[in-house]
């Protein structure tokens, strides 16, 4: 049995709720839903907005956005702020009842968000309409990992999402950061067995020879050259004009990528709110790459709490 799928973040309370199975449970909330072979994931950010990683989480795991919007507020604000930081392009609008459309358009003017399909809310129709998402990425596996534990009789299981690639059984990939091989025992999709894995399913690996400690959440499992780490960022950085804050030289608050959240120190150059400039980052641990953006965030601030990213 061979499956597609992509992984949606959903975002409005309770929402998410209506369109599957409530899987895995954390600071972000998984559901899945098979609609014909394509699996569908869903990724609700449940502790927003009390933490932003919560919803910046979400997003780091999906392949497009549902995005329903109650009210026009400091929350809306930021969840938009935040998509547009990440690049979030593939989207769908869903309006509540009394939003104004007039006071969302002028608030995503300029932002990704203005590219979204408004469709209305209607559950079935909403989840055919995310199963023709095909998501393409070409070129070596990669596993970006969001839980790990460990089960008896079969060791460490990993649930992950395929970012990159196609993942089989037998497999041997590499674990970034680090310099740690591991071997794929089993993959099931949808809690079945199956021999190989697609990108934008969602996965569950059991791997041999590897304590469920080796593999935190944000490690990346990829065929060797697939992914590269850096300690330190040198380039363009551009601040949201809706920041609260500048990045100047001395600042210290956190970045992003692929489920991980690294302290930084600015040692170089400034960027005002508005505006985009370069400046050099020095990070106080290794992240992993993969995609185009990282993003630039600082839970300590009153919404925005995202307020810019880094282009690689």
């Amino acid at each position: 049995m061979s499956y597609t799928g992509n992984v949606t973040a959903v975002l409005g309370r309770g929402f998410a709720g209506e369109f599957g199975r409530k899987g895995s449970v954390s600071d972000v909330t998984l559901y899945n839903h098979k609609l014909g072979d394509c699996v569908l994931s869903f990724v609700e950010p449940s502790s927003y907005p009390d933490k932003v990683q919560s919803l910046v989480s979400s997003l780091n795991m999906a392949d497009q956005v549902l995005l329903k919007v109650d009210a026009v507020n400091a929350e809306f604000g930021e969840e938009v702020i935040a998509l547009d930081a990440l690049d979030m392009k593939k989207g769908y609008l869903v309006f509540g009842a009394g939003v104004s459309r007039d006071a969302v358009s002028k608030l995503i003017s300029g932002t990704v968000v203005a590219g979204y399909e408004v469709v209305e809310e209607q559950v079935m129709g909403i989840k055919e309409r995310l199963a023709r998402l095909e998501v393409r990425a070409q070129g070596g596996v990669v596993v970006q990992v969001d839980h790990t534990f460990p089960v008896k009789g079969v060791g460490t299981v990993v649930l992950g999402v395929v970012k990159q690639g196609v993942v089989k059984k037998h497999d041997n990939l590499m674990v970034y950061p680090g310099a740690r091989k591991v071997l794929v025992k089993s993959i099931q999709v949808h809690d079945i067995d199956v021999d190989s894995a697609t990108v934008g399913s969602r996965v569950g690996l059991a791997l041999k020879d590897v304590k469920p400690e080796d593999i935190p959440r944000g490690v990346l499992l990829a065929e060797e050259g697939a992914v590269k780490t850096v300690s330190g960022f040198e380039g363009e950085v551009t601040v949201s004009k809706y920041s609260p804050r500048k990045v100047a030289e001395g600042d210290a608050f956190m970045v992003n990528a692929c489920l991980n959240y690294v302290p930084v120190k600015v040692t170089g150059g400034s960027v005002q709110p508005g505006a985009r400039g370069r400046v050099k980052l020095t990070f106080e641990k290794e992240l992993p790459l993969f995609g185009g953006r990282i993003a630039l965030l600082d839970p300590g601030l009153k919404p925005p709490r995202v307020f810019g990213f880094a282009q690689v």
